[in-house]
């Protein structure tokens, strides 16, 4: 996934609104978790953080349903890994720098830098940026997609029913419903068998051919 900000652009910006101003945190590699909670504690402790703050920080997450052992699971999976979201007024209408508070948020055990700035100091994401991450956010809100994405003429293999086991051909895919169209040939006839993506799996490149 494509990351929602201009981390090249030099260009002065004109600064959003404080409730607009919307911030990249890069983070420690696996680190988002507790780096979150470290923020957390800032905002609670330090009055002139809190003060900026529009909305609490977030990691974003998306529910994921995979199959373990003939059995369905949902899991949380990072949407942007390594990146932590601050809604905070870091910069005042004349385009200045809170410098305490980014510096104080720099210093949080975890983060690493603020992802997009110029010359050093941080920069607030775009407006077109930010309703672009909001927007992918809403689509995955409430929506639980399966880990692996099926495309037509991908090589699966039945888990369950009465074709189990059996080799087919993904003719259809309905992303949206999460199901596919599935041909298996068996005893020489064509079977065309509308299944779920837990109930398939795909068949790795260098299975193909044993």
């Amino acid at each position: 996934m494509s990351r929602p900000y201009d981390r090249k652009s030099s260009k002065v910006r004109s600064i959003p609104e404080a409730k607009d101003q919307w911030y990249v945190l890069h983070i420690l590699s696996n680190k988002e978790k507790r780096t979150l909670e470290n923020l957390k504690r800032l905002i609670d402790e330090d009055e002139e953080v809190r003060s900026l703050i529009q909305s609490e920080p977030k990691v974003y997450v998306e529910k994921v349903e995979e199959v373990r052992n003939g059995k369905k699971y949902t899991v949380e999976r990072k949407l942007y890994p390594g990146y932590i979201y601050l809604n905070i007024a870091l910069r005042r209408p004349d385009g200045s720098l809170h410098n305490d508070a980014w510096y104080k948020i720099q210093a949080v055990d975890g983060v690493i830098s603020f992802a997009c700035g110029r010359n050093k100091e941080p920069l607030p994401m775009r407006p077109a940026d930010v309703q672009c991450f909001l927007d992918e956010v809403g689509r995955r809100e409430g929506v639980t997609r399966p880990k692996v994405v099926f495309n037509v003429n991908d090589i699966v293999v039945v888990r369950d029913g009465a074709f189990k086991d059996e080799r087919g051909v993904v003719e259809e895919v309905d992303a949206e419903r999460g199901r596919l169209r599935v041909g298996v040939t068996m005893f020489g006839r064509s079977n065309a068998l509308d299944l779920d993506y837990t109930q398939v799996q795909l068949v790795p490149d260098d299975e193909l051919n044993k």
